[in-house]
């Protein structure tokens, strides 16, 4: 039904009967006479997204490599693929360095080579666990589910901040706990 302006003429003619513009039904015919087929409206869609410069792989998932495992005598367990790992989820290997020894509650160091030493005995599928865990709570915007964000300390503050390079969305995150060691006394 349309809105009517008192005391002013907006140009719109209506229908008494049915409340609609007179040129609806001309439209109506036009659009009959001169249909557009299924292939020039895809190539105008593709024209107007190079037009626009819309990226079509926006969507991409984050894939990851499973995490490569090497036991290093009986007690030692290398993740050899931290390094790339690190590269693929755009995050610092210190942040999920001192994720990944929060999490399994052990204590770890870096190689050279860029693998990561845990002490005791771990499975890819457990270290897969945490790593899922990870990218939920420190990688993936809630909003867009994109995995172009960025890890930023705020200066004033002092938490953690997301920012999402697709949405610029942006939320804050909680600091990584640090795993609490017990001290054992060795016998001697």
């Amino acid at each position: 039904m349309p809105i009517i302006n008192k005391g002013k003429n907006l140009g719109i003619k209506y229908k008494l009967k049915n409340h609609r513009p007179l040129g609806l039904s001309n439209f109506k015919n036009k659009y009959n006479k001169n249909r557009i087929s299924y292939l020039e409206l895809l190539c105008r869609l593709s024209y107007l997204l190079k037009l626009k410069s819309i990226n079509p792989s926006i969507n991409q998932k984050l894939v990851i490599c499973p995490p490569k495992m090497k036991r290093d005598g009986p007690k030692k367990t290398i993740f050899t693929n931290f390094g790339t790992t690190c590269k693929k989820l755009n995050r610092t290997k210190g942040h999920l360095f001192s994720y990944i020894i929060g999490e399994l509650g052990t204590s770890a160091s870096i190689q050279d080579g860029g693998g990561l030493v845990l002490k005791g005995r771990y499975l890819s599928v457990g270290i897969e666990y945490v790593l899922k865990n990870y990218i939920r709570e420190y990688v993936l915007c809630i909003t867009c589910k994109s995995a172009r964000t960025e890890l930023q300390k705020d200066k004033f503050s002092k938490l953690l901040f997301i920012y999402c390079h697709r949405c610029f969305a942006s939320r804050s995150v909680n600091s990584i706990s640090k795993a609490y060691f017990a001290k054992i006394k060795r016998k001697r």
